[in-house]
């Protein structure tokens, strides 16, 4: 079973978000400080993993609100399969080991253990 962080319980509760799919994400990305590394893919100039948790978030809320209210819903890895494509798609210029592919079924694993 996952542990969830307090900061990221923290900060996923100000945003309505399900702490443990954050933390599912915090560790896809290789846990610790990486999320930050990770964030900083798309916003370089990022200080701190508490933010770099406060964006995931932000992007997770966003990727929810698409999902059910735009593309129909579905299931908690049909979800995960669709922000995939905005958070970590495959072929991404700055994935050069193609280690996106694998970040849906990593996230659904520690998520929801499928």
């Amino acid at each position: 079973m996952m542990t969830i962080e307090p900061v990221v319980s923290q900060i996923a509760k100000c945003y309505g978000v399900d702490a443990a799919l954050i933390q599912a994400v915090v560790q896809a990305e290789g846990g610790g400080d990486a999320i930050l590394k990770a964030v900083r893919c798309s916003i370089p100039n990022l200080v701190d993993r508490e933010a770099a948790i406060r964006v995931t978030c932000r992007s997770a809320l966003h990727a929810l609100y698409d999902f059910y209210f735009k593309a129909g819903g579905g299931t908690q890895a049909q979800f995960v399969e669709y922000w995939a494509a905005r958070w970590a798609p495959k072929g991404a210029t700055n994935d050069p080991g193609s280690l996106n592919q694998n970040w849906p079924a990593n996230v659904t694993a520690l998520w929801i253990g499928k």
